[in-house]
C-alpha cells in the first residue's frame, strides 16, 4: 500500500497536479479501451497481450492484501492457476496527469484462484504510465467491497 501510495504521490508530483486537458480526452478513452482489452485477454488467457499491456517493474495489491509482480500474474494465467470467466466493469474513471494515467473502476469479476472459485465486486485503481506511445500498467490495487 506504501509503495502504491509513494509511486501514486511521485507520478503526480513529477508531472504536475492539474490534468493535462490537450489530450486528456483521448487518452482517457485510450486508457478505458485499454482496461476492457486487458480483460478480454485475462478471460481468454492470452499471456502475451497481458504482457505488453503490463510494465516489467508491475506490482499489484490483491484483494487478499498481497504483493504480486507482473511475473506472479502471468505466470497464474499461463499455468491456469488464475482463471477469469467474467469481467464487467463499473463507474470506469481516468484522469490524465501527463504520461500518467489513473483508472478507478468498480470490476465485477468471476473466476478460480488455484482452485478456489471467487466472485464479487471491488474497487480497482490501476495506474498507467505511456511509454514510446503505449499506455503500460505498472501498479494496482483492489478493495473488495462489503
Amino acid at each position: 500500500m506504501q509503495k502504491l501510495l509513494l509511486l501514486l504521490f511521485l507520478a503526480v508530483v513529477l508531472v504536475g497536479a492539474a490534468p493535462q486537458p490537450c489530450r486528456a480526452g483521448a487518452d482517457e478513452d485510450s486508457v478505458k479501451a485499454l482496461e476492457i482489452r486487458r480483460g478480454e485477454a485475462l478471460m481468454r488467457g492470452d499471456t502475451t497481450a497481458i504482457g505488453q499491456m503490463t510494465a516489467p517493474e508491475f506490482i499489484e495489491i490483491s484483494r487478499l492484501g498481497t504483493l504480486r509482480t507482473r511475473a506472479d500474474n502471468l505466470r497464474d494465467v499461463a499455468s491456469g492457476m488464475l482463471k477469469l470467466t467474467s469481467v464487467h466493469f463499473d463507474s470506469t474513471t481516468v484522469s490524465i496527469y501527463g504520461n500518467v494515467a489513473i483508472l478507478r473502476a468498480i470490476a465485477d469479476n468471476t473466476g478460480t484462484m488455484r482452485g478456489f472459485p471467487f466472485s464479487g465486486r471491488i474497487w480497482i485503481t490501476r495506474i498507467f504510465v505511456k511509454r514510446n506511445g503505449k499506455w503500460q500498467a505498472v501498479a494496482m490495487q483492489h478493495t473488495m467491497i462489503p
